[in-house]
């Protein structure tokens, strides 16, 4: 078949499980292309990508806060054009109701795939549930496939599990102690004063991270990602699916900090807490004392891949 998958523009995470989708479609012998915002350091340069800016999701300055005023103003411009996915024998969208919507207008069979849902999301902002309510007309049509950890799917014809989605690959070592600092699309505003100096510690970024002009830390370009994170003694992030999804397939452990109000993150949190993973204060000595504290403790146990070949039946099905 000709499958279309359509990732979120908020942030890399969805781009990143869209992209082992979209692999695994291939190897089934499909023709697929993945319409997506994300460049290609994060996607890789095998896939068939189209840009495509999907969807508004919030609008972050960084990755620890949003601003619902210009989210309004930018959701009010949005459209997308149904024309661009006739030819398309399947669509998967994760998870723009934009698109949803669009490909419900062009006729194409449509599955919606995330662990949670804008509708949903929405709700929880006074000033976006008028939003919300569009979004939940333009999702109870689809049949949707969800993905875990999070807060699930809600308000679609059918809902039907389909676990987890990770990148993964054999670790490589940057550092004798190396901490990958990953802070995806949105970037971490002041990071360099929020990394405290420890002995023997490398602060590794990759992109799309900025560069860090101190001597402690290494900037890497030419190792895929999820190689970094297997082989990494810890992350300094937020809490997101793909990094956590991406760990627990590595068992490398996590230092995070709170991300505010996003409704996603309690949902998140739980599953690292469950690992050991330790929420940390923006400030360098409580992420020094959270270092410590996940290195004073055996790694999380990686888990034995994850269930991409469930969610592409899932996705196929129906």
């Amino acid at each position: 078949m000709r499958i279309g998958i359509v990732a979120s523009a908020h942030g890399y995470g969805h781009a990143t499980r869209d992209a082992v989708l979209a692999r695994t479609l291939r190897a089934r012998g499909h023709r697929v292309t993945l319409l997506s915002a994300a460049p290609p350091a994060v996607l890789g340069d095998d896939l068939d990508v189209v840009p495509l800016v999907a969807d508004v999701g919030l609008v972050q300055h960084d990755s620890l806060s949003e601003d619902l005023v210009a989210t309004r103003a930018q959701l009010d411009a949005f459209s997308l054009d149904a024309m661009q996915f006739s030819g398309l024998d399947r669509l998967v969208v994760d998870i723009s109701p934009f698109a949803l919507e669009a490909a419900r207008r062009a006729g194409v069979p449509t599955v919606a795939m995330g662990n949670f849902d804008w509708a949903w999301i929405y709700r929880h902002y006074p000033d976006l549930r008028p939003w919300a309510a569009t979004f939940e007309r333009w999702q109870a049509p689809h049949r949707a496939v969800s993905l875990a950890p999070g807060p699930g799917l809600h308000g679609f014809c059918e809902v039907v599990p389909g676990g987890l989605l990770a990148r993964s690959a054999p670790p490589v070592r940057v550092a004798s102690r190396a901490v990958l600092t990953c802070f995806g699309g949105f970037g971490m505003n002041a990071l360099d004063a929020l990394l405290p100096e420890l002995p023997g510690v490398t602060w590794v970024l990759a992109p799309p991270m900025p560069r860090l002009a101190r001597a402690d830390a290494r900037y890497v370009d030419d190792v895929p990602f999820p190689a970094l994170v297997a082989g990494a003694d810890a992350l300094f992030t937020k809490p997101g699916y793909g990094v956590l999804a991406e760990a627990t397939v590595a068992g490398t452990p996590i230092v995070y900090l709170d991300r505010g109000a996003f409704p996603e993150a309690p949902f998140l949190e739980a599953q690292m807490r469950s690992r050991g993973d330790e929420r940390v204060a923006a400030e360098p000595g409580a992420i020094a004392a959270g270092l410590a504290r996940v290195w004073s403790r055996a790694r999380p146990p990686a888990r034995e891949g994850d269930d991409r070949e469930a969610v592409a039946d899932a996705v196929l099905s129906g």
